[in-house]
């Protein structure tokens, strides 16, 4: 989490790690790209403003230090549209290793998610895919967005303008 975005926020809303009671100092981490609260000192710390039991949401005031906060990278797989082939021309075993090592999977354009569903793989994403993809990369997800060589170059761009991480995955068979 940037450090420009934590100066504007008064009360950040984390997960309760365990039980706890207002005025508890807590250190504040990320963990699976959501943001949790808990009794153990960390870089990042805070005061918890209500109760709030184990797994529940709890409003964390006064935030100080540095979240300890890693990007996710995005693996980009090319496929190609209908005219070219569709889903029955990828490297579906590839597409599979892929997407079997990320923590979220989307698809964008028909093909892309024919091409997923076939393969055996159901995307956690397909409206709002791309940017959703941004968000979860964000929060420290690997991602892979599986996506129609049309949009393909424009979603290069995309990353490329909130500077995230990417590796790109030409699964169009020969």
């Amino acid at each position: 989490i940037r450090r420009d975005i934590i100066q504007q926020v008064s009360v950040w809303t984390a997960i309760a790690a365990e039980d706890l009671k207002a005025g508890d100092e807590v250190g504040v981490y990320m963990k699976d790209g959501f943001l949790y609260a808990g009794k153990a000192p960390l870089a990042a710390t805070g005061s918890v403003v209500a109760y709030a039991k184990k797994d529940e949401d709890v409003g964390v005031a006064r935030l100080n230090g540095i979240i300890e906060h890693h990007e996710g990278t995005v693996h980009v797989c090319k496929v190609p549209r209908i005219q070219h082939g569709g889903s029955r021309n990828v490297k579906k075993d590839q597409l599979l290793e892929i997407a079997g090592s990320v923590g979220m999977v989307a698809a964008v354009g028909l093909e892309a998610w024919i091409a997923l569903k076939s393969a055996g793989r159901n995307p956690d994403m397909f409206f709002g895919a791309r940017e959703g993809v941004i968000e979860a990369a964000f929060h420290g997800i690997d991602c892979a967005i599986v996506i129609v060589d049309e949009e393909f170059t424009d979603f290069l761009k995309r990353l490329e303008s909130v500077e995230l991480a990417y590796v790109i995955h030409d699964l169009i068979a020969p």
